[in-house]
């Protein structure tokens, strides 16, 4: 289980078959077997040292994820595993993405970003205006939600600067797919329905 709330990013070194090596500059050490998120999707850690974890990402789980199309040099926002008693600033992530979406619209308006994300109209039902959502990991407030009706379903997020530079987002560009994690709490819900 994880939070959303991105700790560093780090570089994928190598990528050779299901294993991806990533560089990162955590102080703490690792523990083979561990979880680790990496844009939001839950890997487990298989090699580690001072300065990169070793992950194995296997074909399923590639498709369905952006890793699908990840390249050496490619920054990945990283957040460990939550601990119990600590602080949950975010909202309660899997790292289980539903789906990749798609940046349709990337503006800066007075004091944040707006990032509007093209969904699955299957999956709009998933999100309320002010409910959460991961975007790449990222724990984030729904700011904008298409009709349920639409076509063409999309949500927006509204980006402050600290989250903005802390993380892959600067990075990415309108056409840009990214993976997205519904609220687990709205899926169960309709699940009830």
């Amino acid at each position: 289980m994880f939070t959303g709330i991105i700790e560093k990013v780090g570089k994928i070194n190598s990528i050779e078959a299901n294993r991806f090596v990533i560089s990162h500059d955590f102080e703490e050490s690792f523990e083979l077997g561990e979880s680790i998120a990496l844009n939001g999707m839950c890997a487990t850690v298989v090699e580690f040292s001072s300065n990169d974890i070793s992950v194995d990402i296997i074909q399923e789980s590639r498709k369905l994820t952006t890793f699908g199309t990840a390249q050496p040099r490619d920054l990945v926002n990283l957040e460990r595993a939550a601990k119990i008693g600590h602080r949950n600033s975010g909202h309660n992530v899997t790292g289980h993405i539903d789906e990749v979406g798609e940046i349709i619209k990337l503006e800066w308006i007075e004091d944040f970003w707006l990032v509007r994300v093209k969904i699955n109209p299957l999956h709009r039902a998933w999100l309320v205006h002010k409910g959460s959502v991961a975007l790449e990991g990222i724990s984030l407030t729904v700011s904008g939600v298409s009709d349920l009706k639409a076509n063409d379903a999309w949500f927006e997020v509204s980006i402050i600067p600290h989250t903005w530079e802390h993380t892959t987002l600067k990075t990415r560009a309108v056409g840009d797919k990214v993976n997205v994690e519904f609220d687990i709490l709205g899926k169960y819900a309709l699940n009830q329905v």
